[in-house]
């Protein structure tokens, strides 16, 4: 017979009998309890092959001590990252009575020459916590045609070279509603950050020297949302939100997104979607508009 087996049938033999001795004691107290269950694996410490125990025990509290830690760690840690390719059409248009160029109004694409970019983005998550973070970064080079840009107080004419910087940074804390067999709505609120940082090369139109100048701003804007997922497959889900912020006869800002996620594995997922982000604001006869909109693929690791 297997030296294995037969060292099994020996200590569950003794075991038994240990057990059918202490059913017929009286156990007074839990140290005692303690004691003979320290006592039985004593027992069966002594009587199983020391080759069995360290490959077939060794393996089992390694399994259970690993599925604990992972298991803890996953509710204390649950954090995820993101990086996707967004290839977004990007715009920005100001009118104003000030702008003494094409009517008063410009327009990155239009007027400037800009071309479409691509946006790197990163989305950090914990718990319901996320950070998103988008760069847009882009280079225009126009001919005036005998026209004037005022920028940064300057007068350019002839041809310039333009560049524009947008640092895009949104804050949400996701809530949920409702949530049943992997799919829900949720409700979010949150706080985003967006700074544009523009930069104009030319010659001044009076005494054509070459010159650069440079404008910035930078706003916070409170934003609240609703969001909806659905699970078609084990592995397939479908996902989308909206958030922002009206503002009435000022304007309005609202982000929009819509797409679908594939997980093949538990820490692994491929994102694909369209999102659309827009910011109006409008004071008195002026008015600006930026528009971000766009095809995105991401990969997503579920820490």
């Amino acid at each position: 017979m297997n030296k294995k087996f037969t060292a099994l049938l020996m200590g569950a033999a003794i075991v038994s009998s240990s057990s059918n001795v202490l059913a017929a004691e009286d156990v007074d107290s839990i140290e005692n309890d303690t004691n003979v269950f320290v006592n039985k694996s004593k027992v069966v410490d002594t009587v199983i092959d020391p080759q069995f125990k360290s490959e077939s025990y060794e393996e089992l509290s390694n399994y259970v001590v690993g599925g604990v830690v992972r298991d803890t760690a996953q509710k204390i840690f649950p954090f995820s990252i993101e990086a996707r390719f967004f290839a977004p059409h990007f715009d920005a248009k100001v009118h104003s009575d000030k702008i003494h160029y094409n009517g008063g109004e410009v327009g990155l694409k239009d007027n400037l020459g800009f071309d479409n970019d691509n946006a790197p983005e990163l989305i950090l998550r914990y718990k319901r916590f996320s950070a998103d973070y988008i760069h847009v970064h882009g280079k225009g080079n126009t001919n005036l045609n005998g026209d004037n840009l005022k920028f940064g107080g300057v007068n350019f004419s002839g041809r310039v070279h333009s560049q524009s910087d947008l640092d895009y940074l949104k804050l949400t804390v996701t809530n949920p509603i409702v949530s049943v067999l992997g799919s829900g709505v949720d409700w979010s609120y949150g706080l985003t950050g967006m700074y544009w940082k523009g930069k104009v090369k030319g010659h001044e139109s009076t005494t054509g020297l070459s010159t650069s100048k440079s404008k910035e701003y930078g706003a916070p804007i409170p934003t609240i949302g609703v969001g909806a997922h659905a699970a078609l497959l084990p592995s397939l889900s479908v996902y989308a939100n909206i958030a922002g912020l009206p503002l009435g006869g000022y304007g309005h800002y609202y982000d929009f997104e819509a797409g679908l996620r594939y997980s093949p594995l538990e820490i692994l997922g491929v994102t694909a979607g369209f999102r659309r982000i827009e910011v109006k604001l409008e004071h008195d006869d002026d008015s600006a508009k930026l528009t971000m909109n766009g095809p995105y693929a991401g990969l997503r690791v579920d820490l």
